[in-house]
Parts: structure tokens; C-alpha cells; sequence
């Protein structure tokens, strides 16, 4: 399947400054996962097949490629440790352990969503430069998420 980015692309931006990771932590798969999940139905499939052809590069740099590695980390943070045999079987995973792991699990998903919505507030303001896109086709234009609270306007 063809993927907008790749996985070296993401990692740079995904785990900026953490040098005990490389990008073979992101998979195809989790890319996949990123791009239709949380990319497509912003952009919708008109506009996510340009930007699949190379078509405007400066959304995709500058919009699209920090949001889509944020959800990367995202959808690969709790894998980590299997994915890099980082395994404690002598011990349990202590309480304040799993509260930092689930403090950890909301920033990224905050700061996903911060750049969805960034990406969102880009297209809608820029509508006339991309022809492929429908704001109408778009949750983020019709619905807000504070929170556990989802509000639609």
C-alpha cells in the first residue's frame, strides 16, 4: 500500500532527541494506521490521493507531516517495549509506573489532536489553494474534542 511518508521521515520527527530508538519501531502498518485514521477523514480521499501523487509538498511539510508523526507516536508508544525487547518479567509494573505510562498516553494524544486541528484550521482558512478539498467532508470542522467531551457544532 502506498503511504504519504516514510518511516524514517516520521521517526525524525516522532522521536526527535531520543536516541535510544530507530525508525524500524514504526511499521507500515502503524503508518497506515496514522494516515487513514486520523489524515483521511480531515483531507478526505480526493485530496489524500493528490498528496499520495506528491502534490503540494508545503502542506504536506509543514502541516500534514508534523501531524501524522504525532500520530505515529501515538499508535507505536505502547508497543515499544515489545517492539524493542525491553522486557521485566522478574517484576510487575508498579502503580505509579502505569499512571506515568497513561500520563505519557494523553500528552501525545493531546498534541495529536492540537496538530489535527491545526491541519484542519490550515485547509479550512486555505480552502481555495486546495481544489480536492471539502470542508464539509470534514469531522474536525463540525465537531470539537475537549477532553472526554465531544461537542458538534
Amino acid at each position: 500500500m502506498i503511504t504519504i511518508f516514510t518511516a524514517e521521515e516520521l521517526f525524525a520527527l516522532a522521536f526527535e532527541g531520543e536516541e535510544s530508538y530507530n525508525a524500524t519501531v514504526i511499521t507500515e502498518s502503524d503508518i497506515i494506521e496514522a494516515e487513514n485514521r486520523y489524515l483521511v477523514p480531515i483531507v478526505g480521499d480526493a485530496l489524500y490521493s493528490m498528496l499520495c501523487r506528491n502534490s503540494y509538498t508545503e502542506l504536506k511539510n509543514n502541516h500534514i507531516l508534523p501531524m501524522v508523526a504525532a500520530w505515529v507516536r501515538y499508535i507505536v508508544e505502547p508497543h515499544l517495549a515489545s517492539r524493542c525487547c525491553i522486557y521485566h518479567s522478574d517484576r510487575n509494573i508498579t502503580e505509579a509506573e502505569n499512571e506515568n505510562s497513561e500520563r505519557v498516553m494523553r500528552a501525545l494524544r493531546l498534541k495529536a489532536a492540537t496538530l489535527s486541528r491545526k491541519l484542519t484550521n490550515h485547509l479550512n482558512l486555505n480552502s481555495a489553494l486546495y481544489a480536492e478539498y471539502n470542508p464539509e467532508n470534514n469531522p474536525l470542522t463540525h465537531c470539537f474534542i475537549y477532553g472526554n467531551i465531544v461537542q458538534i457544532c
